[in-house]
């Protein structure tokens, strides 16, 4: 009898695996066609088929060890080059010390077991419910699918031909898959703008996350520890002095056709 594995079950949705550095060998080879093709093949007991796995896949590993930042991810997490270029993004979350985050999270998980989480004026202060979030996000994920515009397309591609000239890029991530991994960030970005375009700002975002990704070679390097971001005050002003910094990087000019 055949039974459905996790991707399988996950179809059209997203499966999260922890301690992705544990799976079986045979198990990482499947996963191989399943992020690459969304799909999985059966051969087993006379049965033939293929069965779909468009899912989204959210995996999550320790280091073997202390983690050395002069090594490759590969050597760190004994996970293959080939497995990890299947992920669009990869981040390095480094506990380093940092005595405001330890503030912050440490404020966070007291005010989660005290009586000030039953205070209903800081309910005012949340513009969006978690359940809200997620109608919006199901809605739009269904609803929009992007396409790109010039101006995007332009931003998009001088990047990745930027990667791949970098004298330190990885190979095994600056092939045509970190393409569409840009492609489907801006796309993404898109979709939760409410649009069914991918304008420039778009693929601006797209860039600032693989720029967070450790599988790439920082270009534009303005991007800290993940683990330690903060959401910006002025997300408006913030984006205009990234995107400033990007295009001067690219030699792409502002308002250029």
């Amino acid at each position: 009898m055949l039974e459905a594995g996790a991707l399988v079950l996950a179809d059209g949705g997203l499966c999260c695996i922890d301690e992705f550095d544990s799976m079986r060998e045979h198990d990482r080879t499947t996963i191989h066609e399943a992020m690459e093709q969304q799909t999985i093949s059966i051969a087993k007991a006379g049965l033939v088929t293929t069965l779909s796995t468009r899912t989204t896949v959210f995996g999550a590993t320790n280091p073997k060890g202390q983690y050395d930042p002069n090594e490759s991810l590969s050597v760190n997490t004994t996970l293959s080059g080939p497995l990890l270029s299947r992920f669009d993004i990869v981040l390095v979350l480094l506990d380093t010390q940092n005595t405001g985050w330890d503030e912050i999270v440490s404020s966070h998980i007291l005010k989660e077991n005290s009586d000030e989480k039953k205070d209903k004026a800081d309910a005012s202060d949340i513009k969006w419910m978690l359940p809200q979030l997620r109608r919006y996000i199901n809605y739009v994920r269904r609803k929009f699918k992007p396409v790109l515009t010039k101006e995007a397309e332009r931003v998009i591609s001088s990047y990745y031909h930027l990667q791949r000239k970098s004298g330190t890029h990885n190979a095994a991530r600056t092939t045509v898959r970190m393409l569409e991994s840009l492609i489907r960030l801006a796309q993404a970005h898109a979709r939760l703008m409410f649009r069914n375009e991918v304008r420039q700002l778009d693929a601006i975002a797209a860039i600032l996350c693989m720029e967070s990704s450790m599988t790439t070679s920082p270009i534009v390097d303005i991007v800290g520890n993940a683990l330690h971001s903060n959401f910006t005050v002025d997300p408006d002003e913030e984006y205009k002095t990234q995107e400033k910094k990007i295009l001067k990087k690219l030699g792409i000019t502002q308002g250029s056709p």
